[in-house]
């Protein structure tokens, strides 16, 4: 222990003639390494921010500028978690949502989870409606952001899994 190291240094202790052992530590806990993460998001501010936290906790992540893209990224690769803003030009996030739900790419069963400011029940059902999987209010706080993709790892994906 650190106070027979400090008694053994002071000469106080003669019982360190054992040779220490250290523990063996655990390596860190990564449970977001090589998850493939879509991210659909039209802010280029809120886009930065999930995208730099998910890669800073070794997520791999491809950015869509809106709905459209997000579909055709969705029917093109395997992911593991696909995040799409609501309220996106072009195509919104619930007809993105739709469309990657209906489609048979390799995504289409992946987790889907709302992104959006507008936190009432009647967009979280509508959410829900579409075959998201949850759902996360802007601004985007980082825990929770990290607490739903984490939840997510433990779901058989195509992406990193090869379960289909």
């Amino acid at each position: 222990s650190l106070v027979e190291r400090i008694k053994a240094a002071l000469g106080e202790d003669q019982t360190m003639d054992a040779p220490v052992v250290e523990p063996e530590l655990e390596p860190p806990r990564q449970p977001l390494l090589g998850l493939r993460v879509l991210l659909a998001e039209d802010n280029p501010i809120n886009a930065l921010l999930a995208r730099t936290l998910l890669t800073r906790e070794g997520c791999v992540v491809s950015v869509a500028q809106d709905g459209e893209e997000a579909v055709a990224i969705a029917a093109s690769g395997a992911y593991d978690l696909i995040l799409l803003d609501i309220r996106m030009p072009r195509l919104d996030g619930l007809e993105a949502a739709e469309r990657i739900r209906a489609g048979a790419g390799p995504s289409a069963r992946a987790p889907i989870v709302a992104l959006t400011a507008d936190a009432g029940d009647e967009e979280r059902a509508r959410a829900l409606k579409v075959g998201m999987d949850d759902f996360l209010t802007k601004p985007i706080d980082a825990n929770r952001l990290l607490a739903v993709a984490e939840r997510f790892t433990t779901r058989p994906n195509p992406a990193t899994f090869g379960v289909e």
